[in-house]
C-alpha cells in the first residue's frame, strides 16, 4: 500500500501552498487518503473547486491553517460523504480529543457544510446528555475537584443508551440540548432537539476512553512524577470513575469507527481549555475562570489516567501540537 501512495506524483496534484503548510511526511498524507478509499486527484478538484468553496469557506473560523483543512476536515468529511453514499443503514462515528481540541469547532463546520449540501450527516455532542441542573449537583456533589460537571459520572447514560438504540433503528434521534453558560458557568439543560440522519457523530472528550486494569499501579507511578501526586480523594475518585466508564464503554460499543484528535503533549489541554472558556465568556458573558477554571484542568488532567486519554482504540489518529497544527495522520483500511 506504501508503494502505491508513492507513485502518486504529489507536487502534480496538490499546489505548494497547501504542502508547504503541512508539518508532515507527503507520501503519509497520500497513503492517509488512499486507506481511507479517497482518491487525492479527485479529491483535490472537488475540495478546490469555486463553487464548493462558496459554500465552505464563510464556516471557518479565521485563519484557520490548511492543513486543518486538507488533513482533518475535508478527508473526515468525504469519508462521511462516502458513508451517505454507500451505507444503507444508519451509523454513529465516535469522535474523541481533550477539551479545546477543536472538536466542536470541527462539529460545527461538518454540521453546516453538510446542511448545505443536504447530507444526512449530524453532529452531537456527548454533553448535551449531562444530568439536569439539579441531578447534576447531587452527582457532583463532594468531588475533589469541585467541578460542577465533565468527568464520567455526569451524564444521562440510560438516556442516552436509548436515544442511540433508537437512532441507529430508524435514523432519528431525540436528544436534549446543554448550556454550559447557564447557572454562572455550572450548566443545565436549555432544551430539547429531534434530528433525522444517516450518519451521526458524537463527541466528547473521553469517547472511546477504556477502563484500565492497573489502576493503582499507575498511581503508584503518578505519585513519583514531580508537583503531580495525587490525594486521597482523587485516588478514590478515579475508583469511582474507572466503574463508571465500563458502564461508558457499551455506548462505544454502538459506534462504526472512532476518530481521535490527539494531543501531542496532554499538558497542550491547559492551554486550550483556557482559551475555550475566553470564548465562551467572550461570546456568552459566562464562562469558568479563575478557581473555577484551574480546578477543571486538574480535573482532565486527574480524573482519567492520561493513558488511557492519549491511546485510545481509534481507527483514525490525527496528531496535534499546542498550536493545533497536525503533527502525523493515522488510519486502519477503510472499505464501501
Amino acid at each position: 500500500m506504501l508503494d502505491k501512495a508513492i507513485n502518486y506524483n504529489f507536487s502534480d496534484i496538490f499546489p505548494k501552498d497547501i504542502k508547504d503548510d503541512f508539518l508532515f511526511n507527503l507520501d503519509t498524507y497520500v497513503l492517509f487518503l488512499e486507506r481511507l478509499s479517497i482518491n487525492p486527484s479527485l479529491f483535490f478538484d472537488k475540495w478546490s473547486d469555486s463553487n464548493t468553496l462558496t459554500i465552505i469557506d464563510k464556516y471557518w473560523k479565521k485563519n484557520t491553517k490548511a492543513d486543518w483543512k486538507w488533513s482533518l476536515s475535508f478527508p473526515f468529511f468525504s469519508l462521511l460523504e462516502n458513508y451517505v453514499q454507500y451505507i444503507n443503514h444508519p451509523i454513529i462515528i465516535g469522535f474523541s480529543g481533550l477539551p479545546g481540541s477543536g472538536k466542536s469547532t470541527l462539529g460545527f463546520w461538518i454540521d453546516s457544510v453538510a446542511k448545505e449540501l443536504s447530507l444526512d450527516i449530524k453532529v452531537i455532542s456527548l454533553d448535551d446528555f449531562y444530568l439536569p441542573g439539579a441531578k447534576m449537583d447531587i452527582a457532583m456533589k463532594g468531588n475533589p475537584w469541585n467541578v460542577p460537571r465533565g468527568f464520567p459520572g455526569s451524564h444521562s447514560l440510560d438516556l442516552l443508551h436509548q436515544s442511540l438504540d433508537k437512532f441507529l433503528k430508524t435514523g432519528v434521534l431525540s436528544s436534549p440540548t446543554f448550556d454550559k453558560s447557564l447557572r454562572d458557568g455550572k450548566g443545565d439543560r436549555s432544551g430539547w432537539c429531534e434530528l433525522k440522519s444517516k450518519v451521526l457523530i458524537l463527541e466528547g472528550w473521553f469517547v472511546g476512553c477504556e477502563p484500565v486494569s492497573d489502576l493503582l499501579k499507575l498511581d503508584d507511578s503518578v505519585e513519583n512524577e514531580p508537583n503531580f501526586s495525587l490525594t486521597q480523594n482523587e485516588k478514590y475518585y478515579r475508583i469511582l470513575i474507572q466503574e463508571s466508564l465500563l458502564e461508558y464503554s457499551k455506548i462505544w460499543k454502538k459506534f462504526d469507527k472512532i476518530w481521535h484528535l490527539k494531543s501531542s503533549d496532554f499538558n497542550n489541554t491547559i492551554l486550550w481549555k483556557s482559551q475555550q472558556e475566553d470564548e465562551m465568556i467572550k461570546l456568552k458573558g459566562s464562562g469558568l475562570k479563575g478557581n473555577n477554571l484551574t480546578n477543571f484542568i486538574r480535573m482532565i488532567q486527574t480524573s482519567i489516567p492520561q493513558q488511557s486519554l492519549s491511546f485510545i482504540n481509534s481507527d483514525t489518529t490525527v496528531e496535534i501540537n499546542q498550536n493545533r497544527r497536525i503533527n502525523n495522520l493515522k488510519t486502519t483500511q477503510y472499505h464501501f
